[in-house]
């Protein structure tokens, strides 16, 4: 769950805790009968039914496309500067740079054969 940023405790109202989650889920679900049921009794989409159709509506969605992408985007690249920023391990004392078996030489690593 820590990976996630979540607030296993569930502690407090607001924020990231199991309580807030678990409102926004079903509050979820409920748009999306609302929307579904809309659709049944209108005969048109959603978008269809706010006024947005033809071209309008294929820019809509791309725009909400692009910022999932890039809000995901952002999100891994938080998480894989987190990562990278460990700590390495030094290299061996003697030079070598092997790897952990020490049966072959890493790729790049100066070769003692001439």
């Amino acid at each position: 769950m820590s990976k996630f940023n979540v607030n296993p405790t569930g502690a407090g109202t607001f924020g990231f805790t199991a309580f807030a989650e678990t409102w926004n889920g079903r509050l979820a679900m409920i748009g999306l009968v609302c929307a579904l049921g809309g659709e049944v009794v209108k005969g048109k989409g959603l978008l269809g039914q706010m006024g947005i159709e033809g071209r309008p509506a294929l820019l809509v969605l791309l725009l909400l496309a692009g910022v999932t992408v890039a809000s995901m985007l952002g999100y891994y690249a938080v998480n894989f500067t987190k990562v990278s920023s460990l700590p390495v391990a030094p290299a061996p004392a003697d030079g070598s740079e092997t790897d952990p078996s020490g049966q072959r030489p890493v790729v790049g690593a100066p070769s003692s054969q001439v």
